[in-house]
């Protein structure tokens, strides 16, 4: 007759044999994600941005009424547009980045791009656009070129 406690005694030294294994396995792992994790740290990589495109090199180019963003191999991936209300006046109607790009600055950059073109050519801007309406709340480097409404 078998000794069943044996057995049993046996397969639990095989099991524990495995899972120690799989913990050697899976701390090696952690330790290579902590290794990646670090460098990205230092190398300023964001791992909000993993996957995403990692150029954003491109132009800003002027057409009538918009400026838009484009890359050599992408082609256009960013607009922002306006409208002259008056010949003192632009009012920003658009801002929009194709969704690859997003979070990256592009559209911060159009919008940086139109104000400075604006003060050159002495314009105040009405943002109606929701994009450019929060960033001219948020950033006080706006308020110059900011046509608010007239108190009455």
């Amino acid at each position: 007759m078998k000794n069943p406690i044996g057995g049993m005694k046996k397969e639990l030294e095989e099991m524990k044999a495995s899972m120690d294994a799989m913990k050697s396995d899976v701390q090696h792992t952690v330790d290579e994600v902590k290794g990646t994790v670090a460098k990205m740290k230092e190398t300023g990589a964001l791992l909000k941005d993993f996957g995403k495109p990692d150029k954003t090199d491109g132009d800003i180019v002027r057409e009538k009424n918009a400026f838009y963003f484009c890359m050599e191999e992408a082609g256009q991936i960013g607009e922002i547009s306006y409208m002259p209300s008056d010949r003192h006046i632009w009012v920003i109607n658009h801002t929009f980045v194709s969704p690859p790009y997003r979070n990256q600055g592009i559209a911060h950059r159009l919008l940086a791009r139109l104000v400075e073109t604006a003060r050159a050519e002495g314009k105040q801007i009405i943002p109606i656009c929701t994009f450019a309406a929060a960033e001219f709340k948020r950033d006080p480097a706006y308020a110059d070129v900011w046509k608010q409404k007239q108190e009455r």
